[in-house]
């Protein structure tokens, strides 16, 4: 049917947003370098599904930072057909060797 509004998951949606504080609180040195899981599932998928047009966009974007911030790692594993494991760990500064 057109015009069915889908099934919005709040707690879905509360464990996506805690995803990017967790991000950030590794990034602030809250956690050893140990690996830390940010989020569980799917994230793009369930970021799509629960957050409506500009909504979802604007959680990209903050992950997008995130993702690209050199002294983070990021990395996933999947478990069984259910999804993944997303992991955060904060590493050292990198920086590259500019040539004259």
């Amino acid at each position: 049917m057109s015009g069915e509004k889908t099934y919005v998951d709040e707690w879905l949606k509360g464990q996506i947003k805690s995803g990017v504080t967790i991000i950030n609180q590794v990034l602030s040195g809250a956690y050893s370098d140990k690996p830390c899981i940010y989020y569980s599932g799917h994230l793009h998928k369930d970021i799509l599904e629960n957050f409506p047009g500009r909504s979802s966009k604007k959680i990209f974007k903050q992950y997008k930072e995130l993702l690209n911030n050199p002294n983070l790692e990021f990395f996933q594993k999947r478990f069984l057909e259910h999804g993944y494991d997303y992991y955060v760990r904060k590493v050292g500064i990198i920086e590259t060797k500019k040539t004259a």
